[in-house]
């Protein structure tokens, strides 16, 4: 392991830093950056994406135009099986490409080959766990009343707030409350950052550590400041990347792109201690693990309110208070 760095995208005078791209980016865009670079530059990119009729997955882009495509969180797991034959015959003719995705699917990734090829960039993200397609399909169908066929977008996070947003075409049809202002009251979301939905494999996951299984691992920066001093730090309002160059290739690839970023240097441990998925996987607790054998029989709804009555309880209680 070299060293953790903060980044973030900074708007300057001479327009050197893009401010928009940083606005549109749910941390500090630090995937956007290599992206673009790639697209511009010397190669294809693979990462993930929301096909209309609620499928995440992951597709080629070979334009910048298309680059918007891959911005943002999903907080599903999305497929990659359509991509692999296509990332196996770029690599063998000879173009650069750049792969995007969680841990688990860097793996798969890798698995393709005896040694990595030195024309295939690979850069994972810190996962926290994700649920599967179909709970999202079965959310929005059940929970939403919004058939899948009059879904064409969805957001799953907004550089402002963690709101999931359906879109039909570029009509918005349902945005949820932030989940830090408006907790409990979003289904999807809440069972989500509480680890309710996860799959099976996201509890055992062999790659939530410290050591890691690509080039580069990006993910939100949480516990900035808590072991060093940060004030020198411009601030950041829309978010801030955690950047791990894990391979002299990712070195590399941070040195230049480093014009289009601000770079800090931070201590490893600070990084580490300051979010969970750098050290362990989501542990399934007792209420995860109840949720999960009653949810079949009395829905999800009535499950995951059951499974949190009392701190539901005590935060309509902290509401009425306020």
């Amino acid at each position: 392991m070299i060293r953790y760095v903060c980044i973030r995208q900074w708007h300057t005078p001479h327009g050197s830093k893009d401010e928009e791209d940083y606005r549109s980016s749910t941390s500090g865009g630090m995937a956007s950056v290599l992206t673009h670079y790639f697209l511009a530059n010397v190669g294809i990119v693979y990462g993930c994406t929301v096909i209309p009729g609620i499928e995440i997955k992951h597709i080629r882009i070979d334009n910048l135009k298309d680059a918007y495509k891959l911005k943002g969180s999903k907080y599903v797991q999305s497929s990659i099986v359509d991509v692999l034959s296509q990332i196996r015959q770029d690599v063998k003719d000879g173009t650069n490409v750049l792969f995007i995705g969680t841990p688990c699917q860097v793996t798969a990734v890798k698995r393709m080959y005896e040694e990595q090829p030195d024309n295939l960039f690979l850069v994972d993200l810190i996962c926290h766990g994700v649920p599967s397609n179909k709970w999202l399909v079965d959310y929005i169908a059940n929970t939403l009343k919004i058939k899948a066929d009059k879904v064409s977008s969805i957001g799953f996070r907004l550089f402002e707030a963690f709101s999931l947003c359906v879109y039909n075409d570029d009509r918005l049809i349902y945005k949820s409350g932030n989940l830090w202002t408006h907790r409990y009251e979003d289904l999807y979301y809440n069972t989500f950052i509480d680890g309710f939905t996860y799959r099976d494999s996201c509890f055992n996951c062999h790659y939530a550590k410290p050591e890691r299984v690509s080039d580069i691992t990006i993910g939100d920066f949480w516990g900035l400041g808590n072991e060093t001093d940060d004030n020198y730090i411009p601030k950041h309002p829309y978010g801030i990347s955690c950047v791990l160059p894990l391979t002299e290739k990712g070195k590399r690839l941070i040195s230049i792109v480093k014009d289009k970023l601000n770079i800090y240097e931070r201590p490893v441990t600070e990084a580490i201690n300051g979010n969970d998925q750098l050290r362990f996987p989501k542990k399934k607790n007792l209420r995860i693990k109840f949720f999960r054998r009653i949810h079949k029989y009395i829905g999800v709804d009535a499950a995951y309110k059951l499974c949190v009555c009392d701190k539901i309880v005590k935060y309509k209680i902290r509401k009425i208070i306020r």
